[in-house]
């Protein structure tokens, strides 16, 4: 086969290689021929003989292991293939450790999977067989195997002008590790299917499909920000890392990620993290298409991509495209067709030169929806992040709680906090304890509907950092409900949940006990 015909690229399936393992030979050659003579043909006593179809006979029974090609891999020029699929050529490329290296022709640039190529390559040139099935009188008789229209034909073309083909047929029944092959068209045998499976699909299935690294757990690798941009979205979902003060010796950090669009709410720990993560390890099902033109790009989608994902690290950006759905068509009994989503088209930064086919449901950011990661804890500020916290309520109360943090010039000795009330030195307990009770506001529905009730209480939280929060501060609004006895938690103007309306009660009273100095509830 020219090495200028054509690749027909696509999907292929999955590349198994075994190790060889040699039949240890008893038994005579009459027997073998016995036990595999044709059906329509009788036996010598009568009987009617076992299908040619039947499966390898045991160790006991089988004859020598035929070697039908033992030539060295530095001796190949080229081995072609062809199968329904269409046709490629392996070539040989250098060397790698003494031994030959191999690629495939027009793939030179794909992300291959050497060693596959190389372990067929060199089932190519060295191949043996596992047991003689039958010397066919006429070619039609290669029908009952499927060597007549084989599931692949290997030609591999020697430097002395020579050549080994051979033709692979169907599975031997009742022994599916096993297939029939022919290296002349008269000769059956029986081989490994393990052997002969690198050739039957494309020569794209040779492409690795790890299309995104895993992550990096050593530590060394850290996600600062992820966005998700996606049609059926108003507003991208963008999550970003919290950043800890290390310097003030502060080690209580609660979450890791908050969400900052489209609402500003703390990352759930527990059902955000396969999102978070979702795209290290993202293996594609297989490789579609290398080194794509605009019009391959164009019919897989990815000019206008349902779907871009961007996850920044510490050390590098990814960039994960998702393009068209694949939908494969039938028709049922009854004649309809019918359609199934078969996957999606997508490309990544980590191999920018190769179209994939992926699984869906192997790309959460595909189909989540920003509730269903965001904490029922929607704000808790670390109280010594803050400067200052401003509350007020629809009783006519106005206090304004500062916190200023005073450093230590003895390591060994911790940073002095004082509070202080509308300007007066207060108790650090009383303080903190109003604090834990005001950060304790938990959403027990999600709510995203505009309409609200009167406004019960008000409470900004003032950064220190002015990068925190929005323009330095979080402002909380509690709002009674219009359609039930529930009230609704507001966070920088944005309704987010629903919760029992016994919490902003108890902030009632626990607001007036701490200007009072009584006890502070902290439970609701």
């Amino acid at each position: 086969m020219d090495q200028e015909k054509k690749i027909i690229m696509g999907k292929n399936a999955k590349i198994i290689i075994f190790s060889l393992i040699g039949l240890a030979v008893l038994g005579g050659v009459a027997a073998v021929l016995m036990l595999t003579a044709p059906a329509d043909k009788p036996q010598e006593s009568g009987n009617t003989a076992a299908s040619l179809l039947e499966a390898p006979k045991t160790t006991s029974e089988a004859s020598a292991a035929p070697v039908l090609c033992k030539r060295e891999e530095s001796e190949a020029v080229s081995i072609d293939v062809t199968n329904p699929t269409g046709s490629y050529t392996m070539v040989p490329a250098g060397e790698n450790g003494g031994e030959t290296a191999w690629t495939i022709y027009g793939l030179e640039n794909a992300p291959l999977d050497t060693d596959s190529v190389a372990a067929a390559a060199g089932y190519a040139v060295d191949f043996e067989a596992s047991e003689f099935v039958i010397e066919v009188s006429d070619s039609s008789e290669l029908e009952k195997y499927g060597l007549s229209e084989p599931a692949a034909e290997i030609t591999a073309k020697f430097s002395d002008n020579t050549e080994f083909t051979l033709k692979v047929g169907n599975e031997v029944p009742n022994k599916s590790s096993y297939v029939y092959v022919t290296p002349d068209g008269r000769n059956v045998y029986t081989a490994m299917k393990s052997k002969t499976s690198g050739f039957t699909g494309k020569a794209l299935g040779f492409v690795k499909t790890e299309a995104v690294p895993a992550y990096d757990t050593s530590g060394d690798e850290t996600v600062l920000k992820m966005t998700v941009e996606r049609v059926d979205l108003p507003e991208p979902i963008v999550i970003e890392s919290i950043e800890t003060d290390e310097e003030s010796g502060d080690t209580i950090q609660v979450y890791s990620y908050r969400l900052t669009s489209p609402y500003t709410a703390y990352a759930d720990l527990t059902d955000s993290a396969d999102f978070i993560y979702g795209l290290f390890g993202l293996t594609a099902v297989s490789a579609e298409s290398v080194d794509p033109s605009e019009s391959d790009i164009e019919t897989a989608g990815l000019n206008n991509p349902n779907c871009v994902v961007t996850v920044e690290t510490n050390k590098k950006t990814y960039t994960l495209t998702v393009g068209a759905a694949i939908i494969e068509k039938s028709v049922n009994d009854e004649g309809e067709e019918v359609k199934k989503l078969n996957g999606f088209y997508g490309m990544t930064s980590e191999v920018p030169n190769v179209i994939y086919k992926f699984d869906g449901n192997s790309i959460p950011s595909l189909t989540v929806q920003p509730q269903e990661i965001m904490s029922k804890l929607f704000l808790m500020p670390y109280i010594y992040s803050l400067d200052s916290i401003d509350y007020s309520d629809s009783e006519g109360r106005k206090i304004n709680i500062g916190i200023e943090t005073i450093k230590s010039a003895d390591e060994e000795v911790g940073d002095i906090h004082k509070f202080t009330v509308n300007g007066e030195t207060w108790d650090e307990q009383a303080c903190k304890d109003i604090y834990q009770y005001l950060i304790s506001a938990s959403g027990e529905e999600l709510y995203f509907d505009e309409d609200k009730g009167d406004l019960i209480a008000e409470i900004v939280y003032n950064y220190k950092d002015k990068a925190d929060g929005v323009d330095g501060r979080d402002t909380v609004r509690i709002y009674s409900s219009n359609t039930d006895r529930k009230i609704i938690l507001n966070l920088n103007g944005e309704n987010l949940y629903k919760a029992r309306q016994i919490y902003a009660t108890q902030l009632l009273k626990n607001t007036e006990s701490f200007l009072n100095g009584g006890t502070i509830t902290l439970t609701y």
